[in-house]
Protein backbone atom coordinates (compact mmCIF):
# COMPACT_ATOMS: atom_id res chain seq x y z
CA UNK A 1 0.00 0.00 0.00
CA UNK A 2 1.65 3.33 -1.13
CA UNK A 3 1.51 6.20 1.52
CA UNK A 4 1.87 9.79 1.00
CA UNK A 5 2.02 13.12 2.27
CA UNK A 6 0.47 15.69 0.83
CA UNK A 7 0.82 19.54 1.27
CA UNK A 8 -1.75 21.78 -0.05
CA UNK A 9 -0.84 25.19 -0.05
CA UNK A 10 -3.04 27.93 0.33
CA UNK A 11 -3.45 30.49 -2.56
CA UNK A 12 -0.72 32.93 -3.02
CA UNK A 13 1.03 32.03 0.57
CA UNK A 14 4.11 31.04 -1.24
CA UNK A 15 5.83 34.00 -2.92
CA UNK A 16 9.03 34.38 -4.50
CA UNK A 17 10.25 36.88 -1.98
CA UNK A 18 9.83 34.27 1.09
CA UNK A 19 13.40 34.12 2.69
CA UNK A 20 13.31 30.57 2.83
CA UNK A 21 13.12 30.98 -1.28
CA UNK A 22 10.33 29.45 -3.25
CA UNK A 23 9.59 26.88 -5.49
CA UNK A 24 9.35 26.68 -9.17
CA UNK A 25 7.29 23.49 -10.79
CA UNK A 26 10.89 21.81 -12.57
CA UNK A 27 13.52 23.58 -11.52
CA UNK A 28 13.06 23.16 -7.58
CA UNK A 29 13.55 25.79 -4.91
CA UNK A 30 15.25 28.95 -6.10
CA UNK A 31 16.47 31.96 -3.87
CA UNK A 32 14.16 34.77 -3.07
CA UNK A 33 13.20 37.75 -5.71
CA UNK A 34 11.64 40.52 -5.14
CA UNK A 35 11.53 41.66 -8.75
CA UNK A 36 9.72 37.90 -9.15
CA UNK A 37 7.36 38.46 -6.38
CA UNK A 38 5.83 41.63 -7.99
CA UNK A 39 5.65 39.42 -10.81
CA UNK A 40 3.08 37.21 -9.18
CA UNK A 41 1.35 39.69 -6.95
CA UNK A 42 0.66 41.55 -10.17
CA UNK A 43 -0.92 38.35 -11.68
CA UNK A 44 -2.96 37.16 -8.96
CA UNK A 45 -6.49 37.17 -9.65
CA UNK A 46 -7.78 37.71 -6.16
CA UNK A 47 -6.35 37.93 -2.30
CA UNK A 48 -3.69 35.92 -0.29
CA UNK A 49 -5.87 33.25 1.14
CA UNK A 50 -4.91 32.19 5.01
CA UNK A 51 -6.58 29.01 7.05
CA UNK A 52 -7.99 30.68 9.84
CA UNK A 53 -8.79 28.44 12.99
CA UNK A 54 -12.83 27.86 10.51
CA UNK A 55 -10.89 26.85 7.64
CA UNK A 56 -8.15 24.69 9.25
CA UNK A 57 -10.87 22.30 11.15
CA UNK A 58 -13.50 22.23 7.70
CA UNK A 59 -10.41 21.55 5.99
CA UNK A 60 -10.18 18.62 8.41
CA UNK A 61 -13.62 17.85 8.37
CA UNK A 62 -14.00 17.42 4.53
CA UNK A 63 -11.33 14.75 4.94
CA UNK A 64 -12.61 12.66 7.62
CA UNK A 65 -15.60 12.81 5.79
CA UNK A 66 -14.33 11.58 2.49
CA UNK A 67 -11.55 8.72 3.62
CA UNK A 68 -14.51 6.06 3.13
CA UNK A 69 -16.25 7.26 -0.37
CA UNK A 70 -12.89 8.02 -1.76
CA UNK A 71 -11.05 4.99 -0.93
CA UNK A 72 -8.25 6.01 1.54
CA UNK A 73 -7.02 5.77 4.71
CA UNK A 74 -6.27 8.90 6.55
CA UNK A 75 -3.27 8.95 9.05
CA UNK A 76 -2.51 12.02 10.63
CA UNK A 77 -3.85 15.89 8.77
CA UNK A 78 -1.55 19.11 10.06
CA UNK A 79 -2.45 22.79 9.15
CA UNK A 80 -0.83 25.92 9.23
CA UNK A 81 -2.54 29.13 8.26
CA UNK A 82 -0.32 28.54 5.18
CA UNK A 83 -0.73 25.05 4.72
CA UNK A 84 -2.56 21.78 5.03
CA UNK A 85 -0.60 18.19 5.49
CA UNK A 86 -2.42 15.39 4.90
CA UNK A 87 -1.20 12.15 5.51
CA UNK A 88 -3.00 9.07 3.10
CA UNK A 89 -2.25 5.60 2.31
CA UNK A 90 -5.15 3.47 -0.37
CA UNK A 91 -4.77 -0.22 -1.61
CA UNK A 92 -5.81 0.21 -5.04
CA UNK A 93 -4.31 0.66 -8.11
CA UNK A 94 -4.42 4.80 -8.63
CA UNK A 95 -1.56 6.84 -8.85
CA UNK A 96 -0.33 9.29 -5.98
CA UNK A 97 -1.75 12.10 -8.62
CA UNK A 98 -4.90 10.88 -9.12
CA UNK A 99 -5.76 10.78 -5.31
CA UNK A 100 -4.09 13.94 -4.37
CA UNK A 101 -6.24 15.61 -7.11
CA UNK A 102 -9.30 13.56 -5.93
CA UNK A 103 -8.31 15.15 -2.39
CA UNK A 104 -8.07 18.92 -3.26
CA UNK A 105 -10.88 18.64 -4.97
CA UNK A 106 -12.84 17.27 -2.19
CA UNK A 107 -11.48 20.01 -0.19
CA UNK A 108 -12.23 23.24 -2.84
CA UNK A 109 -15.43 22.02 -3.32
CA UNK A 110 -16.19 21.93 0.73
CA UNK A 111 -14.79 25.35 1.45
CA UNK A 112 -16.55 26.55 -1.62
CA UNK A 113 -19.84 25.98 -0.27
CA UNK A 114 -19.01 26.37 3.66
CA UNK A 115 -17.27 29.57 2.94
CA UNK A 116 -16.74 31.74 0.05
CA UNK A 117 -16.29 30.76 -3.74
CA UNK A 118 -12.78 30.95 -4.22
CA UNK A 119 -9.42 30.02 -5.21
CA UNK A 120 -8.46 28.42 -1.87
CA UNK A 121 -5.23 27.01 -3.29
CA UNK A 122 -2.08 26.67 -5.14
CA UNK A 123 -1.81 24.96 -8.86
CA UNK A 124 -1.03 21.05 -7.98
CA UNK A 125 0.20 20.55 -4.12
CA UNK A 126 3.42 18.85 -3.46
CA UNK A 127 4.27 15.14 -2.58
CA UNK A 128 6.34 12.92 -0.86
CA UNK A 129 6.65 9.29 -0.42
CA UNK A 130 6.41 7.63 2.52
CA UNK A 131 9.80 5.65 2.20
CA UNK A 132 9.19 3.35 5.10
CA UNK A 133 8.00 2.60 8.86
CA UNK A 134 10.75 4.87 10.20
CA UNK A 135 10.35 7.62 8.20
CA UNK A 136 6.11 7.49 8.46
CA UNK A 137 6.90 7.30 12.61
CA UNK A 138 9.08 10.60 11.89
CA UNK A 139 5.89 12.28 10.24
CA UNK A 140 3.85 11.39 12.66
CA UNK A 141 5.49 11.07 15.86
CA UNK A 142 7.70 14.47 15.45
CA UNK A 143 7.41 16.30 12.22
CA UNK A 144 3.24 16.73 11.78
CA UNK A 145 2.95 17.49 15.63
CA UNK A 146 4.69 20.60 15.43
CA UNK A 147 3.08 22.38 13.11
CA UNK A 148 1.00 25.41 14.71
CA UNK A 149 -2.68 24.78 13.47
CA UNK A 150 -5.06 22.31 14.21
CA UNK A 151 -4.20 18.80 13.77
CA UNK A 152 -6.20 15.69 13.91
CA UNK A 153 -4.91 11.94 13.94
CA UNK A 154 -6.43 9.04 15.01
CA UNK A 155 -5.34 8.49 18.64
CA UNK A 156 -6.10 12.29 19.50
CA UNK A 157 -8.72 13.14 17.48
CA UNK A 158 -8.74 16.64 16.46
CA UNK A 159 -6.38 18.53 18.48
CA UNK A 160 -3.99 21.97 18.79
Amino acid sequence: MPYYLFTYHAFGSWMPDRKQGYVRRGQGILAPDHVMAERYRAAMTQGVVEFNSAIQLAIIDILLESRAKQRFELYFVATEISHAHVLVGWRDSRTWLRLRSTIKSSMTRYLNREFERQEWFVEGASRKRVKDRKHFDHLVMRYLPKHAGWKWSPERGRHR
